[in-house]
């Protein structure tokens, strides 16, 4: 029976409320009866559940989850307690310095708070939200005294409404956008449901034998902040539903910005619908088209030109007009000659690899031709099992040709190529958000089990991306510098404690360096004391 061991309440002077021993240790547990019934004999029964434990030293009692049910209640926080405070306190100002706190207020109230008190113990603790309760009895908030379990985040997830979701980004895009590039891109989320509608089959990117649905991420290129997201089906593929997803952005205020897509979005068909929603994009373009093919022809091999170098060390690039699909734009192709040299060499790796299992077969490799037969050629020996094989060079050398080469279109006509190499590289600071919400929140499967909670908890969890990336944009140098993690970060700032009393609150303990130095990358050191009361001991 998990109990709130850090608040107690006065004993119930219900009918049916009883006291009795249980357990190895026979402790006095507190228990109402919640049902009266005869058996199959005739005679009267009855059937208690447990409310709480018995607390020796103040006559009252430690609730459970099903006094709060049975009560009508919420839960709250104890008034006398030891807390950790540092990491809580950060969340929350972090929440007010970006304007989170005050977008979420305007759209849920006083509920702002319990989202924020959740998306926090996300970052910290992970997706499964079953040991809320006993960390937010270690975490002290200001502001918060409502105490959450399991249960009751999973009932303001399925609160959470779509016209709140859409009124909150309204509000979010404009006060997280800087006015550059826009960043696009999408990821799969796992899992088990059933009832789902938008879970089903499709390209899993974690390689999960699973259903999945998609979900798409938007995130400013300057600061590194996403700023909206759109779930949809997982079978949908990512070029199909864009320019759903580039419409329900548009009607939150993302318009015509620099849209950014990785050469996965590559479809000639959608770039009208796309050129009119945005100022322009950049896309990545797939060296397999013959587009591309005939630009490596035409210029590769007069690419590594001094003329053509970039700032970029070690990185050349030329351009040529083109139409794609009606759409008007640039094509760009780079030539990374230390990555070309690296591929190169990587592939003399492989088909050496090749050539000794080869020299090791005895018999033609005929289920593993495909194996084989891009960089060899083999001849099967016209009596017997036996066969010879030779490297293919005309082959190695097509395959070596196109190495350190990538193609970006773009429909800017005034950006620079170091220009456009950038924002494409900005990117990456998509794939990051998706790999903070799938490895360090553990987000890359699911645990609800339908729509309006999933829908809900992505919501909470895209609020968790947003308080850890600003976290993360803020302490980049810092982390750099002391070679150090985020989540030792938040281990120093745990042991930032405080003591809770109904005369107020005291630190027990003054701030070590590294505490210092973690909170000066977010303003004021002394903010931390100004913010729990006016009479804190240092």
């Amino acid at each position: 029976m998990a109990t709130y061991n850090k608040t107690t309440v006065e004993i119930p002077d219900d009918e049916g409320v009883h006291t009795k021993t249980a357990g190895a240790k026979g402790e006095k547990y507190v228990y109402k009866y919640v049902k009266y019934f005869r058996n199959s004999e005739g005679k009267p029964r009855n059937k208690a559940k447990a409310i709480g434990k018995l607390d020796p030293a103040t006559g009252k009692m430690f609730p459970n989850n099903y006094y709060f049910q049975l009560y009508n209640v919420n839960p709250e926080l104890p008034e006398i307690s030891v807390w950790d405070y540092g990491y809580s306190y950060l969340a929350s100002k972090v929440c007010r310095d970006m304007g989170l706190l005050d977008c979420l207020t305007e759209t849920f109230g006083d509920g702002a708070m319990d989202i924020i008190v959740m998306a926090s113990y996300m970052i910290r603790e992970g997706n499964a939200m079953d040991g809320i309760d006993d960390w937010q009895q270690r975490n002290y908030f200001p502001d918060c005294r409502r105490l959450l379990d399991s249960k009751s985040t999973s009932k303001i997830f399925a609160s959470i409404t779509a016209a709140q979701t859409n009124g909150f980004f309204t509000n979010w895009v404009k006060t997280a956008m800087s006015g550059g590039a826009v960043c696009y891109d999408v990821t799969s989320v796992s899992s088990y449901a059933q009832g789902m509608t938008t879970v089903e089959r499709g390209y899993n990117r974690d390689g999960d034998d699973l259903a999945q649905y998609n979900l798409g991420m938007f995130c400013d290129e300057a600061n590194r902040m996403p700023v909206y997201y759109n779930r949809y089906n997982g079978s949908l593929t990512d070029k199909a539903n864009l320019s759903h997803v580039l419409a329900n952005a548009r009607a939150v205020g993302i318009g015509r910005v620099k849209m950014v897509f990785d050469g996965g979005f590559w479809d000639g068909g959608s770039f009208g619908d796309i050129a009119a929603m945005c100022e322009s994009f950049f896309v990545g373009m797939p060296m397999h088209l013959k587009e591309s093919q005939k630009m490596l022809e035409g210029h590769g091999g007069g690419v590594m030109k001094y003329a053509n170098e970039l700032d970029s060390t070690h990185v050349y690039c030329v351009s040529a007009g083109m139409e794609i699909s009606g759409v008007p734009g640039r094509a760009f192709l780079y030539f990374d000659s230390w990555n070309g040299l690296h591929l190169c060499g990587e592939l003399s790796e492989h088909i050496n690899r090749l050539k000794a299992e080869l020299s090791a077969t005895k018999r033609y490799p005929k289920s593993k031709l495909c194996r084989y037969t891009p960089y060899f050629i083999i001849t099967k020996h016209a009596n017997g099992n036996g066969f010879d094989y030779a490297v293919d060079v005309d082959k190695v050398e097509k395959a070596r040709k196109s190495k350190g080469f990538f193609m970006i279109f773009s429909t800017d006509a005034e950006s620079t190529p170091e220009n456009v190499l950038a924002q494409y590289r900005a990117k990456d600071a998509v794939e990051k958000l998706f790999a903070q919400i799938k490895c360090d929140m553990d987000g890359s499967r699911i645990r609800t089990h339908n729509e309006r909670t999933t829908d809900g908890k992505t919501f909470v969890t895209f609020i968790a991306c947003v308080i850890r990336s600003y976290m993360l944009n803020k302490l980049s140098k810092y982390l750099l510098h002391n070679s150090t993690s985020l989540k030792k970060v938040f281990n120093q700032l745990s042991n930032i404690m405080i003591v809770s009393s109904p005369n107020g609150f005291r630190f027990t303990k003054a701030l070590s360096k590294k505490q210092k130095d973690i909170l000066k990358c977010f303003g004021d050191v002394d903010d931390v004391f100004r913010v729990l009361n006016d009479v804190c001991i240092r």
